[in-house]
């Protein structure tokens, strides 16, 4: 289907809502009529009818009810059916069909008796044919009706939401490009993730974890030598020292092997070219938002905010005098910072263990393993559900991190991984040492040279946080090609060298490019100011508004927009009505204007309007697309020394655009 043949059929629903509305009634009710509900698709349907909702072509609540009403008269009539003719149905096609479904439709409602009206509803294939089964029971009449109408009422909307979400989404990635919702659903895609690796993990190690550490310890009986360190590691009866240094020499010994094999060996092309695409295709997914958001999140990976931590949770402890935590939180700090002091001290002879030593890595394994044997340590002190949870926010927290270091390409993705599965491995020793050894022999005779030991330990990783602080945080560039033409070029000819269209990151050329301005970036903002035209701010306040049923435009966030890749610098906005404002997002260009005076920037942007948006639960800003008769509105509305000229630079003009741009100098 075209675009033009989209929008003549959306131009009809419009036109033609009685049929619309009696197309809704009839695909709610075949959903949940006998046998016609496995066949038609209402589920996507009902996902379609919700995208049009979001998109404003169908109200919520008249939509809403009327498909209520079609889920009422659908369970209604199939209740009807089975109620009249019970057995005799089930020897008619195309019941006869479906022996399997009717037998199971049998059992869930004797199983949940009056409870199967309202679960049937929401499940599958038991959908067309509960209701049925009901009246075939001879449920009574009152009992079945009050359950089909909660359900319906809770089933309408439910199953419209996914298609107001999806339809949402549409609404907004216009505005925002898609990268925060690309970005949103790969969080809630991780956050699922974890949630069920942690499920499946613990649901297979749980039953098997005794007699994974039986048939470890009868080897490591039969193995003395190779034995050793794993009896350790899990025999109570011994002192887990031996398992951890060894297994630290192991671990370190086997990563500094692999760097090298990689690069000596190893084609490194291949790696680096794989680096190379991640890193730019996440370059492309910048968004101011995202950004903000990412520099809040990346203060978990800070020197002074994990030394806050180990500094609270090392002080509790030892004033509790529990030390054995506290020298296994340092264990998981010094192995790291030895580590990455060995690659510095060869990394000058070998440029690629460089990358491998820079600091923001260390900050990602420390960051691994000090949060995870934290949430070893509280998971010990639960069991169940709570444990599972603090697993499963400890890989959300970390994944999330690993995202945001690929996303700023603060470091590659062949350099997170091998630091990642360090710190996992290094914090799994630990974990497995802590756990299996309840009570350690520095508990048994807490002395004051064990306080001073673990004090001058802490002093230690403390002087080495406070001397190795990043520098700030910087977001991947590309340095932009700059030319210069002259005054005079620019308004007769080179203002053509401009984007007449802008290019948003679908390839859709929709909204004009109708403003030109060539003046440096603080006076455009000093003339703008003293026209009372406002700079746009996007504080977290303003999001929340997205949920609140605001009148103020100027209460909600106005979003960036996107040309070729590239966010607008500027965005200043002007009230003009309740509910309506007039918008200026600016773009710098490559282009210098040079006249005998002084040598400018030459910006462009897209002047536009701005209207609030309403959809169910949530009010946003979205831009009108109507462009014609803008540039006077624009006009009114700053009062400048600026000498301001207009030009046709579509000579035919479209139906949402007259084809003018204004230049200003």
């Amino acid at each position: 289907m075209t675009i033009d043949s989209l929008e003549l059929f959306l131009n009809w629903l419009t036109q033609h809502a009685v049929w619309v509305n009696i197309f809704i009634f009839l695909v709610a009710m075949s959903e949940s009529l006998l046998v016609i509900g496995l066949i038609v698709p209402g589920f996507l349907l009902m996902v379609g009818f919700g995208a049009l909702i979001a998109t404003g072509y169908l109200d919520f609540w008249p939509t809403t009810l009327i498909a209520t009403a079609g889920a009422i008269a659908g369970d209604g009539l199939s209740y009807w059916l089975g109620y009249h003719y019970r057995d005799r149905l089930l020897r008619f096609w195309p019941l006869s069909k479906y022996p399997s479904l009717i037998k199971q439709g049998q059992r869930f409602f004797s199983r949940h008796g009056k409870k199967s009206v309202v679960l049937g509803r929401f499940f599958g294939p038991l959908r067309a044919i509960v209701p049925t089964i009901a009246g075939m029971s001879l449920m009574p009449a009152s009992q079945f009706y009050i359950s089909n109408i909660l359900s319906a009422i809770a089933w309408a909307p439910l199953y419209l939401l996914p298609g107001i979400l999806f339809g949402m989404s549409l609404q907004l990635a216009k505005e925002f490009a898609g990268q925060l919702v690309f970005i949103i659903i790969v969080i809630i895609v991780i956050s699922l993730l974890a949630f069920h690796l942690v499920r499946l993990v613990y649901s297979w190690l749980a039953p098997q974890a005794d007699v994974l550490v039986y048939r470890l310890l009868i080897w490591s009986r039969k193995h003395p030598v190779l034995g050793a360190a794993p009896n350790s590691l899990v025999n109570p009866d011994r002192s887990e020292i031996r398992a951890i240094s060894s297994f630290a020499i192991i671990l370190t010994l086997t990563a500094l092997t692999l760097i090298f094999l990689n690069h000596y060996l190893f084609n490194t092309l291949f790696v680096n070219n794989i680096n190379t695409f991640i890193s730019t295709q996440m370059y492309l997914l910048q968004h101011p938002e995202i950004n903000t958001f990412a520099n809040s999140v990346i203060t978990l990976n800070h020197n002074y905010f994990i030394a806050g931590v180990v500094t609270l949770f090392s002080a509790s402890h030892i004033y509790t005098r529990n030390y054995k935590p506290v020298i296994y939180l340092l264990l998981a700090v010094v192995l790291p910072w030895l580590f990455l002091l060995s690659l510095k001290s060869i990394g000058p002879s070998v440029n690629a263990l460089l990358q491998h030593s820079y600091n923001s890595s260390y900050l990602l394994i420390l960051a691994v393993t000090v949060y995870g044997f934290i949430t070893t340590y509280l998971a010990k002190q639960f069991s169940g559900k709570i444990s599972q949870l603090l697993y499963i926010l400890f890989l959300i927290a970390i994944s999330v991190l690993i995202l945001i270091q690929l996303y700023t390409g603060y470091m590659t993705l062949s350099v997170i991984i091998g630091h990642t599965l360090y710190g996992i491995l290094w914090v799994t020793i630990l974990s497995i040492a802590y756990r299996r050894h309840s009570v350690s022999l520095l508990e048994k005779k807490p002395e004051y040279s064990v306080i001073i030991s673990i004090s001058l330990a802490f002093l230690a990783v403390l002087y080495f946080f406070i001397h190795s602080i990043d520098k700030e945080f910087e977001f991947k560039t590309n340095k932009q090609t700059e030319f210069v033409m002259s005054h005079t070029g620019w308004l007769e000819t080179g203002w053509r060298l401009l984007p007449v269209l802008r290019n948003d990151i679908r390839g859709y050329q929709q909204q004009p490019v109708n403003i030109q301005w060539a003046e440096t970036k603080q006076a455009i903002i000093e003339t703008l100011t003293e026209n009372n035209w406002l700079q746009a701010n996007n504080s977290l306040e303003k999001y929340f508004n997205w949920f609140k049923h605001i009148d103020d435009p100027l209460k909600l966030p106005v979003v960036r927009h996107l040309d070729d890749g590239k966010y607008n610098t500027l965005t200043f906005i002007k009230l003009l009505t309740a509910g309506r404002f007039i918008s200026l997002r600016l773009w710098p260009s490559a282009y210098y204007t040079q006249s005998s005076q002084n040598r400018k920037k030459l910006w462009y942007g897209e002047i536009s309007y701005t209207i609030i948006t309403r959809a169910p639960f949530v009010n946003y800003l979205t831009t009108e697309n109507q462009f014609s008769n803008i540039i006077p509105v624009f006009i009114e509305n700053i009062n400048t020394t600026h000498i301001i000229q207009t030009r046709q630079a579509n000579e035919r003009g479209s139906a949402n655009w007259d084809g003018k741009v204004i230049l200003l100098n």
